[in-house]
């Protein structure tokens, strides 16, 4: 048996002469790095060099004395590059999942005027799934819009919208056995959706049985500042002011 093949046993079962083996290849290594600088073939400066062909050294002894350890390496680092290229993929799947649910989430415009306030009106107006008939009552009531004020009914729709939407509104909260009206901050969009319910509200409850002609009456009484929706949200105001000093329990 050869010298090479006994070290290389002795050195898959005792580490520290496994060890010693690589101090001994350092050793023979900044041997060699002084006599190149002797021999001017290396700059002084260059201390990287040594470092580098030690540590390729002792890959190599560790690749030859212990091939389990060295085995044992190479399966962690393929691992480690595993969990990074994993959680690239995660990441990128999650970016694309929340540009799709934010796309989703994004309010639809309608066929006719392209904008998303008459989309919104129309998926309140809508029951039991008759979209058709939703948006037939507010065409129609546009149409009877722009008959009457002889405006675009999109600008007075907005002005409605706009008239209608509040600031403040107003939530119940539990304290002590005691309910008291909080009032509240709201984000622009539910300040939307809460005008559109009080328009939609005040229209049903108008006289009569032609949903398209009450919501036309109540949209152009809204954008003049009337209506019952007006009323609804000034009322809304007037609450939250008088529980201004409840404010604290939100």
């Amino acid at each position: 048996m050869s010298r090479q093949s006994i070290a290389k046993k002795r050195a898959a079962k005792d580490p520290i002469y496994h060890n010693r083996l690589i101090n001994t290849a350092a050793k023979e290594i900044f041997a060699k790095y002084k006599q190149l600088i002797k021999e001017k073939r290396t700059p002084k400066w260059d201390r990287v060099y040594p470092k580098r062909l030690i540590n390729t050294a002792a890959k190599k002894r560790t690749a030859e004395s212990d091939p389990l350890n060295h085995k044992r390496l190479i399966h962690i680092a393929a691992k480690k590059r595993t969990a990074e290229s994993d959680n690239t993929a995660a990441k990128k799947r999650t970016a694309e999942s929340d540009n799709t649910a934010a796309k989703k989430r994004a309010a639809k415009s309608d066929p006719i005027y392209h904008n998303r306030l008459v989309n919104m009106l129309v998926n309140r107006i809508l029951k039991h799934g008759k979209k058709s008939l939703a948006y037939r009552i507010l065409y129609r009531a546009m149409r009877k819009i722009q008959q009457k004020t002889e405006k675009n009914p999109l600008v007075v729709l907005r002005q409605a919208i706009r008239g209608v939407t509040p600031k403040v509104a107003v939530k119940a909260r539990r304290k002590s056995g005691s309910t008291y009206q909080v009032p509240i901050k709201i984000r622009s969009t539910k300040a939307k959706v809460l005008a559109i319910r009080w328009l939609l509200g005040a229209s049903r409850t108008r006289p009569g049985r032609n949903m398209d002609l009450k919501l036309s009456y109540e949209l152009i009484n809204a954008a003049k500042k009337q209506g019952n929706a007006i009323r609804k949200k000034e009322e809304t105001h007037r609450m939250a002011e008088a529980n201004r000093a409840f404010a604290h329990y939100r």
